[in-house]
């Protein structure tokens, strides 16, 4: 995958959570692991997305009130559906 082949928002948008869930075939892992590996900031974001996610998971559920739990949901719902 080079960056012509594939745009670093696309990766963020469209393959971040099935590489993370190691949900993805074999091939296209290997191919977003090549770009991660030549686009230094798609790196750093994985980096701070990996971080973001040890962070939330430290919060008990009871921590995060559920109406700001849903809101903030719907939020990332209807951003990643505009940006698509």
């Amino acid at each position: 995958m080079t960056h012509d082949a594939i745009t670093c928002k696309a990766l963020i948008l469209e393959y971040l959570v099935d590489y993370e869930d190691g949900a993805m075939p074999e091939e296209v892992r290997r191919d977003l692991e090549w770009h991660l590996e030549h686009c230094p900031p798609c790196l750093v974001f994985l980096k701070e997305y990996r971080a973001t996610g040890r962070t939330l998971r430290m919060l008990k559920p009871r921590d995060v009130p559920k109406n700001l739990a849903e809101a903030v949901w719907g939020f990332v719902i209807a951003r990643c559906r505009k940006e698509k």
